[in-house]
C-alpha cells in the first residue's frame, strides 16, 4: 500500500541529489520509494540524534499558553459541540 506526500521544491530537490549520489557510488539506480524507505530506516537506527536535531515542542507556537476568548465555556457539553 502506498501514500502520497507533499514536500517542499527544495526537499525534492536535496532527495534528487541523494538519489544521484547514490546510483553514482552504487552503479546501480534506487527508486525514489526505496530511497525514501532507506532513509526512514536509518533515521529509526539513528532516532536519538536525529531527536537533538529536530526542534524542541515548547519553541512551536502550537504549544503556547491558552488563549481567552471571553466566551463562557460548559466542559459538561463538549461532546454535544463536538459531535452535533
Amino acid at each position: 500500500m502506498y501514500t502520497s506526500i507533499k514536500v517542499k521544491d527544495s526537499t525534492k530537490k536535496k532527495l534528487d541529489v541523494l538519489q544521484s549520489k547514490f546510483t553514482i557510488a552504487t552503479g546501480r539506480k534506487i527508486s525514489f520509494q526505496n530511497l525514501l524507505d532507506k532513509i526512514s530506516d536509518y533515521a529509526l537506527l539513528h532516532e536519538k540524534e536525529l531527536l537533538k536535531k529536530l526542534p524542541v515542542l515548547k519553541d512551536d507556537p502550537a504549544w503556547s499558553g491558552a488563549i481567552d476568548w471571553g466566551e463562557e465555556t460548559d466542559a459538561s457539553k463538549v461532546d454535544e459541540y463536538l459531535y452535533n
